[in-house]
């Protein structure tokens, strides 16, 4: 058996080969391109198991070096670096830590979603991405307006009447060009955001699971989706504080002999999760359920901000209920009918 560790950048990768024994019997560098990976990779003796960390591009390479018949490990970056400190950092120490960490059975491993699900989240965080673009540039006008001494007298600046009023502003030339620029930016960026909610909605009505999350407060089809993209199957996690601890969404504990002090959340797992429930959470608050009493008892005594995150972390063991159950979302914690597998068709 050979243990392979790939450290894996933009241009290129840094190939660690280790025996059975620990011995290093390859060492190189190659092009991160498919012809370069399978000249490589298909003359390597098997079985070998290959351990890449989960970087930004590391989807194609996985499928490249299953389809080679290699057994392939994408690693937890942030545990990797907690359990194989080294005192030097290069790309070689690196390939040969992961191949190290592969050979004694230490390797922390990361969820692989499959070809779908990956396509899938880029379409979500995507949608995700231009709006966050969009966030940004308005800020951008308001930051403009501000530095003028300028208020705009519709709540919406950017609506029909407060384009008009930025339009045609009374500003510095060089002011208004911009405003004027960024406006024509954030047409460009709504329309591609139409195409892919188009896309999105489309994937919702097809997927009997999120048209089951839509019945959740702050849940509509984008936020659904992205929701499921990021699960990919419920079934993963043995319980509903599992999938707390995925959303990041658990407070901090440090225990020692008696002593047990929680403190803020911990922010692990998936930052995207995290985000649409709380942004769900600020909806949920809002109307009467058992969301908005456990907010307000939370909120009287430690704040607005504690409160709607405790909203948020009952929002996750909500949802995972209605999709263990295939049951939709109840305001009042009364029982409610199951679908039953027939009608998810």
């Amino acid at each position: 058996m050979l243990y392979v560790g790939v450290d894996v950048h933009k241009r290129n990768l840094q190939v660690c080969v280790l025996d059975k024994a620990g011995k290093r019997i390859g060492d190189c560098r190659l092009e991160n391109k498919p012809e370069s990976v399978s000249g490589y990779f298909a003359k390597l003796d098997t079985p070998a198991g290959v351990a890449l960390e989960a970087t930004h591009n590391w989807g194609m390479l996985y499928d490249l070096l299953c389809d080679l018949g290699l057994e392939v490990h994408i690693c937890h970056s942030k545990e990797a670096k907690m359990i194989g400190m080294a005192s030097v950092k290069t790309d070689r120490v690196d390939a040969f830590k992961l191949a190290t960490l592969l050979r004694v059975g230490l390797l922390p491993e990361a969820y692989v979603p499959g070809v779908q699900g990956r396509e899938l989240r880029s379409l979500v965080r995507g949608r995700a991405s231009l709006m966050a673009q969009s966030t940004a540039i308005k800020n951008q006008i308001h930051a403009i307006l501000r530095a003028n001494w300028v208020s705009s007298p519709w709540s919406d600046t950017f609506g029909k009447s407060g384009r008009e009023f930025l339009e045609n502003l009374e500003i510095g030339e060089s002011y208004k060009l911009v405003i004027l620029s960024k406006l024509l930016v954030l047409d460009k960026i709504g329309e591609q955001v139409s195409l892919l909610n188009s896309e999105i909605v489309s994937r919702a009505h097809l997927d009997a699971r999120a048209m089951l999350v839509t019945s959740a407060p702050g849940f509509a089809e984008f936020r659904a989706v992205m929701l499921l993209a990021e699960i990919v199957d419920i079934s993963r996690f043995a319980s509903a504080e599992k999938l707390v601890s995925y959303t990041g969404l658990n407070p901090r504990e440090h225990s020692s002999g008696e002593k047990t002090r929680r403190g803020k959340i911990s922010k692990e797992g998936s930052s995207w999760l995290r985000w649409i429930f709380v942004e769900a959470a600020q909806q949920a608050i809002k109307e009467e359920g058992k969301i908005r009493d456990l907010y307000l008892r939370v909120s009287e005594k430690r704040g607005h901000n504690r409160g709607v995150v405790a909203a948020a972390r009952e929002m996750v063991v909500a949802i995972f209920w209605m999709l263990k159950r295939m049951e939709p979302y109840r305001p009042s914690g009364k029982k409610a009918h199951i679908i039953s597998a027939s009608e998810v068709g």
